[in-house]
């Protein structure tokens, strides 16, 4: 009986070591999983923090190569292919790489006065799609667009008023003044329907509404930084229009082809009416430090600038 109880006190201790080896490799394997996970989350944000410092710069370079572009060449009208080898910095959304320490960074610049205008006591007058019949949603989010901005308090057929948003648990809108930011936008219902953010989450479809004290943004659109769905709709373009003026669009960015080339004479005369092909002075500049092998982040700043005394006006500077 002894030597049986025995056998079984060294069974019960060979699992218990077993038991406590398997333990301690256990948080082993997790200290130095959690040690991995720390190193590659410090590397990233060291990397992020970089590409930020490194975002600024290209934005500093390019302001610099846009003030040499404007001093050399001064008629600032986009859409005609360069006689010169030369690399031109326009307002037309052609997509340039300058190397910034060891990255190369992707840039595109843009004119800032583009897309609808909603600044103003009256909005929607930009809103109406000339292309469509009277839709009910459509008529609806213009109603509280119009109620959002005037200085009233009647409502308008399908608008919303105090009563309204407070039956909808906002108790703080409308704003009843002009909008201050383009996003207000999405504040109302149905908004992103007819108006959704770019691929990179900006409202590009809207011109920039500029802070308080900064000059307006006013003027025809620049046809080369409007969306061509927002060019199609101004023109009353067909499906097939807008799709050669979205083929064409690439090809002028890609191979400088200019866009009467391969636009009918019809839809060309539509464009010329209706946008500005000449730059405005004010820019809209996109910085993106990614890339497939390294994080980065993207840098978007509207900025005027002034030749004469040389001094720059923020529009709005944010990453994303």
């Amino acid at each position: 009986m002894k030597n049986c109880k025995k056998v079984n006190e060294h069974g019960i201790a060979l699992i218990t070591v077993l038991a406590l080896l398997s333990t301690v490799s256990i948080l082993v394997a997790s200290a130095i999983a959690v040690s991995q996970y720390s190193a590659a989350e410090t590397d990233t944000f060291s990397s992020l923090q970089r590409s930020a410092l490194e975002a600024e710069s290209a934005m500093n370079r390019v302001i610099c190569l846009l003030l040499a572009d404007r001093s050399r060449n001064a008629d600032r009208k986009l859409g005609n292919a360069s006689e010169t080898s030369e690399e031109r910095f326009l307002a037309d959304g052609t997509i340039h790489h300058v190397m910034v320490g060891e990255r190369s960074v992707t840039i595109q610049i843009f004119d800032a006065i583009a897309g609808l205008d909603i600044s103003g006591r009256n909005p929607s007058r930009q809103l109406r799609d000339k292309r469509l019949e009277k839709d009910n949603l459509r008529e609806q989010f213009l109603a509280q667009l119009a109620d959002y901005v005037d200085a009233d308090d009647l409502t308008s057929p399908g608008g919303m008023e105090v009563p309204q948003y407070r039956a909808a648990g906002i108790p703080v809108l409308p704003r009843n003044r002009p909008l201050q930011f383009r996003e207000e936008l999405f504040w109302l219902p149905a908004a992103e329907k007819f108006y959704p953010p770019a691929e990179n989450g900006i409202l590009e479809a809207v011109r920039l509404i500029p802070p308080e004290k900064l000059r307006p943004l006013s003027g025809r659109p620049n046809l080369y930084s409007t969306p061509v769905a927002v060019i199609a709709e101004k023109c009353i373009l067909t499906p097939e229009e807008e799709d050669m003026l979205r083929k064409a669009f690439l090809l002028w960015r890609t191979k400088k082809q200019p866009l009467q080339e391969n636009l009918p004479a019809s839809v060309s005369s539509k464009l010329e009416v209706n946008f500005s092909s000449r730059e405005s002075g004010v820019y809209s500049i996109s910085i993106d430090t990614s890339s497939e092998e390294t994080p980065g982040v993207c840098l978007r700043a509207a900025i005027r600038l002034t030749v004469g005394d040389i001094y720059l006006e923020y529009y709005d500077f944010f990453y994303f």
